[in-house]
């Protein structure tokens, strides 16, 4: 007698992997080399624009800004901004039209040229994609003349990737009057993310950080910082408060603009911050699959497979201190320290400590520092950190982690050290992986050899269930209940089954 088998299609979240490259940004600013007395700082911001997937090729397009701080030919402080834009592709098998791509990029060192008739700035920029997708596959649920053992998974459905842009503006006073912003960046960290009605809810703040240049005798050089909190919705229809969801946040644009009252000597400082939202809500769903099957009349072959999933879990959030020493050419006698910016992170590895998640990494910053003759330069420093991020999620459980360095300090402890401090605002993103087994494909390989006998006495297997012993015996679980009522499972090996067949 054929059979016909019935099959459920299941779709399932899958982490694919990272991929990424180096490329060279470049641009040459409009300042004629005679009128440069010294370049103080190269600085750079780059964010992506535009992105598509293709089979095996991850294409991006975005921009980078530089910001220069220079002292012109009469030593006066100065800055210029500009911008170029780049492009290129990340190529990998494994790259699908259907997966999800989170690129970033971040900005991993710049430098300058002063040959030629024309200052030309250029950064070096890493461009990352991580890649994860929904996968769906058919999985045998049941079907006609078909005994089939049943069971229930546990899965997550995700509602696709929606994304928002949310403007941020503010503005804030300051007590002195400010000649030019040598350079600033935005950083936006998310603290929190809940599903509502209709939306993704997404809680963070942006910490806004500045280099300014004061206008008074000293041309003195103050770090400010402000924190410009966030609350922003990202419609998705599906959303409802009890599901989970995830969301990431990168910088589009910002910008700040100063205005200075002569009379009063104060500054009033607008920032504008455009940020890129992209968020999933999930909800749980139970899936009934096929784990084993027979045929009572057919030998068949089962191809089965082990199939990944990953589930999401809570977004975590910790900040931690760090500090250490950096190593600097020999300092000038009476050098001061102005300003640290441009504080960045590098993570090195990550791995489960018990309850603790141990990092190690890089911290870079650019001093800004005053000799004894009031000449303003740069250093650059670096440190390596090692630290413990206390949020337990289980050695079990993969995660993407997220940092951002940030309020840094520094000091000078001798004539060729630093010591450096910051702040490290992590974002954990746990991924729990769970495995399941399904039967992809079933095949019929013949007719089985039909038993003669009407009625058969069996002994069992000591410790055997109903399923094994149905499928041992060629007999529907029900039926051989039916004929034998008084069955515990699992079996002591004592009992006598016996089976009926219709002649």
């Amino acid at each position: 007698m054929a059979f016909e088998p019935v099959f459920e299609k299941i779709s399932f979240n899958c982490v694919k992997k990272s991929v990424s490259e180096q490329i060279k940004a470049e641009c040459k600013v409009e300042i004629p080399i005679e009128e440069i007395s010294h370049v103080i700082n190269v600085s750079a911001w780059a964010v992506i624009s535009e992105s598509s997937l293709e089979n095996g090729v991850a294409e991006y397009g975005g921009k980078a800004v530089f910001y220069v701080s220079y002292a012109d030919s009469e030593g006066v402080l100065r800055k210029c901004e500009r911008g170029v834009e780049f492009k290129g592709n990340l190529k990998d098998a494994e790259i699908k039209t259907t997966d999800r791509a989170y690129f970033t990029v971040s900005v991993d060192k710049t430098e300058y040229d002063l040959n030629g008739s024309k200052l030309t700035v250029s950064a070096y920029l890493t461009v990352r994609a991580k890649l994860d997708g929904c996968e769906s596959v058919n999985a045998l649920s049941g079907g006609e003349n078909l005994v089939v053992n049943q069971n229930e998974i546990q899965s997550v459905k995700s509602f696709g990737v929606k994304s928002t842009v949310f403007p941020l503006e503010e503005e804030f006073e300051l007590s002195y009057p400010v000649a030019e912003v040598l350079s600033h960046r935005a950083q936006a960290v998310i603290t929190a993310v809940q599903c509502g009605v209709g939306a993704i809810i997404v809680d963070g703040e942006v910490l806004l950080s500045a280099i300014m240049l004061q206008k008074n005798e000293k041309s003195d050089i103050i770090k400010e910082i402000k924190t410009m909190p966030f609350r922003a919705e990202i419609e998705c229809e599906e959303a409802m408060p009890n599901m989970q969801a995830t969301a990431r946040v990168r910088e589009k644009s910002f910008k700040t603009d100063v205005a200075v009252d002569e009379d009063s000597g104060k500054s009033v400082v607008s920032a504008q911050v455009y940020l890129l939202f992209e968020g999933e809500a999930y909800s749980d769903q139970t899936l009934t699959v096929a784990t084993d099957v027979f045929s009572t009349e057919q030998e068949v072959e089962l191809i089965k497979h082990d199939l990944e999933y990953y589930k999401t879990g809570e977004l975590r959030c910790c900040t931690q201190a760090v500090s250490g020493k950096a190593v600097t050419p020999d300092l000038p006698a009476g050098t001061t320290l102005l300003a640290v910016g441009g504080e960045n992170v590098e993570i090195v590895s990550k791995r489960c400590d018990g309850e603790k998640t141990a990092v190690t990494g890089v911290i870079n910053a650019v001093i800004y520092l005053r000799d004894s003759e009031q000449k303003v330069s740069t250093v650059k420093v670096e440190t390596p950190f090692e630290c413990n991020i206390d949020c337990p999620m289980g050695c079990d459980v993969e995660i993407d982690l997220v940092a951002r360095a940030q309020k840094a300090r520094a000091r000078i402890i001798s004539v060729n050290e630093i010591e450096l401090e910051t702040e490290i605002a992590f974002t954990v993103y746990p991924h729990e992986k769970s495995q399941i087994k399904i039967i992809g494909e079933i095949k019929a390989l013949g007719e089985k050899k039909k038993n003669s006998c009407a009625l058969s006495v069996y002994i069992p297997v000591e410790g055997e269930e109903l399923w094994s012993l149905s499928k041992r015996l060629n007999v529907c679980p029900s039926a051989l209940l039916s004929t034998n009522p008084e069955l515990t499972f699992p079996l002591t090996g004592k009992e006598r089954i016996v089976v009926y067949r219709q002649k």
